[in-house]
């Protein structure tokens, strides 16, 4: 993706972190002229690989699936907070409107599992989600729905090759304006533009104690 140097973000434990809460993601395989794309959610495993490992499963009647053999490496793209930013929260607005976002982009060639691994991957997906919620639902009681369901999808790994973050924050603006831009966001009624918010308050501050 076009990346200038000064959204560029290599810090990979932010980067996980993007994936980790932002973990429905689009991913792409191209091959033999043809392109595939599914939304799906991912898991990351941060401890394989010196980018982590993405971890993740479709349905057994996708395509998409036969396609990871022979296929050059694949792309998850994983789309983080973004916000509209208006000129008139800046000091000087004689300028253009904007957007700021956060998109991180992992590729690496995807691996299918064997039916073992998948069982235990979709356990760690259900829990990994069922727990914010405090843990209402009971798997032992669809177990047999569970597994009729397992045997129709397909599991699958990436070890990531490439791990590129862009985190478009108003850095080629004063601080002045970013805090103008933190200040209006924050009294937004989106999450996203509140966490837009909180992650540039949060570099201004770093950036003040170092000043």
């Amino acid at each position: 993706m076009y990346n200038p140097r000064s959204y560029r973000n290599e810090n990979i434990s932010e980067l996980h972190d993007v994936i980790r809460r932002y973990n429905f993601a689009a991913l792409f395989t191209h091959r033999n002229g043809e392109s595939f794309s599914t939304h799906l959610p991912f898991m990351i495993d941060p401890e394989r690989g010196p980018f982590g490992t993405l971890i993740a499963h479709m349905a057994r009647a996708n395509p998409h699936w036969k396609a990871f053999d022979g296929a050059p490496p694949s792309l998850v793209a994983f789309m983080g907070p973004h916000a509209y930013i208006s000129p008139a929260w800046y000091q000087e607005q004689v300028t253009v409107p904007t957007w700021n976002y956060m998109l991180v982009h992992a590729i690496g060639r995807v691996r299918l599992v064997d039916d073992n691994a998948l069982r235990t991957m979709v356990m760690r997906l259900v829990a990994q989600h069922e727990a914010p919620l405090g843990n209402p639902w009971d798997v032992r009681k669809a177990e047999e729905a569970m597994e009729v369901e397992i045997k129709g999808i397909v599991g699958f790994e990436i070890p990531i090759d490439r791990l590129e973050g862009k985190f478009k924050l108003n850095q080629n603006r004063s601080a002045e304006d970013r805090q103008g831009v933190v200040r209006a966001l924050e009294g937004s009624s989106h999450p996203d533009e509140r966490e837009i918010a909180r992650i540039m308050r949060e570099q201004l501050e770093r950036t003040g104690r170092n000043s």
